[in-house]
């Protein structure tokens, strides 16, 4: 139960303040600012209209379209409009897109740099156009983002480090027993795949493991199926197999139902609907992910930076946000479907939050820190929206502060009516001694030390 007290201590301080505000006005109007700073939904509102452009890579690839679709739930919250383009799974396209939304009139982009050669491309153009850029989901190579650094335009990257999401799949396959992988990737010159690629091979390898055979492949699905067939054909006896995303996931699955000769255990990066299927069905036995909310980090990095809020890390230089890559449990896929996939594991409030008033770097990084699938689903049953017989019913314990959106021993009828009473009677005398600011004062610091 809610003490009385509190509620009236609380009432009275407001009180306090706006008999403060009444009796020193001379007959103005007061202009404020912060509060959520938007709309019902706690959506922030920025004090000029901002637009955001963004690269879909390959429109039509559901990692990609998933992104795009966390981008658009992001930038809604923030209070911010979006241009998006699609880069048609082709360089040549990503890098005359750029200027297309520079000449639209974008106020920054978030970028989605399949290549290392992007990074400079953009930001280069996004310099000369003087207005701010990020990067998401791509961690580019070490010496790009120390060049990156230097550049004033430059807001910072929330992304993943590919190398160690497959170097954390060839140690749990060391683990499991296996000796001899195949691994069935992206383009060749695609950096995602390729660090996913080299950091399996190395962890596995590096224990005693050997890849027989990389087989690179092309983004049409057309051409994945018959790299995929030809891969498995010609490596029979391989006991594992890493699809290093989810496209090659679903569709390695495929393949190997019609390869009965080959007994290796499929391992997957992404999250894909399909992914998710094959974790509950068993044709895929393990899979992870960074649970596509980078693009939400990088955003937020943009949006600050557009506002002339630029976060840098301890060092003063723009932040690298490392997003955690994080196993899918299989008895979680249903809940991970509703918060993740047909929903986003954070409220508009959330999001809006990440660009008020006094955000730093560490406000996000934090929010990394405390991040993975058990600590999330936590949080909205908290805020109501996952139920606690949701969480038991896969083993998570409900937060101790209550969860389904009311805090323990609160009784919501308690304190709308303690508050009103507070209320009212703070409004009775304010209007008693509205005409004498002398006694308004006098009122208004007996109020604030009840509050104190």
């Amino acid at each position: 139960m809610v003490k009385k007290s509190f509620l009236t201590k609380a009432v009275a301080a407001f009180a306090a303040a706006a008999i403060l505000l009444t009796g020193c006005s001379s007959g103005t109007t007061a202009t404020q600012s912060g509060g959520d700073g938007g709309n019902a939904d706690g959506a922030a509102k920025p004090d000029k209209e901002i637009t955001v452009g963004f690269n879909n890579y390959s429109q039509g690839t559901y990692s990609l379209d998933i992104l795009e679709k966390g981008f658009v739930a992001s930038a809604n919250a923030m209070g911010v409009k979006t241009k998006i383009v699609n880069d048609e799974g082709k360089l040549e396209k990503s890098t005359d897109n750029i200027d297309a939304m520079i000449a639209s009139g974008v106020d920054g982009i978030v970028f989605f740099g399949v290549s290392d050669t992007l990074f400079p491309t953009l930001s280069k153009k996004c310099e000369d156009a003087k207005i701010p850029y990020a990067f998401f989901d791509h961690m580019p190579a070490d010496d790009i983002l120390a060049d990156l650094a230097t550049k004033p335009y430059y807001a910072g990257i929330a992304a993943t480090v590919d190398q160690t999401t497959g170097k954390n799949f060839g140690e749990y396959a060391l683990a499991q027993g296996k000796k001899n992988a195949l691994i069935i990737t992206g383009l060749a010159n695609d950096t995602t795949h390729i660090n996913r690629t080299n950091g399996f091979t190395e962890a596995f390898e590096a224990g005693g493991g050997k890849v027989s055979f990389v087989s690179h492949g092309q983004i049409e699905l057309s051409q994945l199926h018959a790299q995929a067939n030809d891969a498995l054909t010609a490596n029979p006896d391989v006991d594992v197999i890493y699809a290093t995303n989810g496209d090659i996931g679903a569709v390695v699955v495929e393949e190997l139902a019609k390869h009965e000769e080959v007994k290796a255990d499929l391992y997957c990066t992404d999250l894909d609907p399909a992914v998710l299927t094959g974790l509950q069905n068993g044709t895929i036995a393990a899979a992870n992910g960074a649970h596509w909310v980078n693009v939400d980090f990088a955003t937020a990095l943009l949006v600050n930076a557009i506002k002339g809020n630029k976060l840098p890390d301890a060092s003063g230089k723009p932040v690298t946000l490392e997003v955690p890559v994080m196993t899918l449990p299989a008895n979680m896929v249903d809940l991970y479907n509703k918060y993740w996939v047909d929903s986003h594991p954070f409220t508009d409030k959330e999001l809006a939050s990440w660009v008020a008033d006094g955000v730093t770097a560490d406000t996000l990084a934090n929010e990394l820190a405390n991040y993975n699938i058990t600590t999330r689903l936590q949080q909205l049953a908290l805020q109501g929206i996952v139920s606690n017989d949701e969480l038991t019913a896969v083993g998570i314990e409900p937060p101790a502060d209550g969860g389904n959106g009311t805090p323990p021993e609160t009784d919501a009828t308690a304190v709308d009516s303690a508050a009103s009473e507070a209320l009212a009677a703070a409004q009775s005398q304010a209007e008693s001694i509205a005409a004498d600011p002398a006694a308004a004062q006098s009122l208004a610091e007996s109020l604030a030390s009840q509050a104190a």
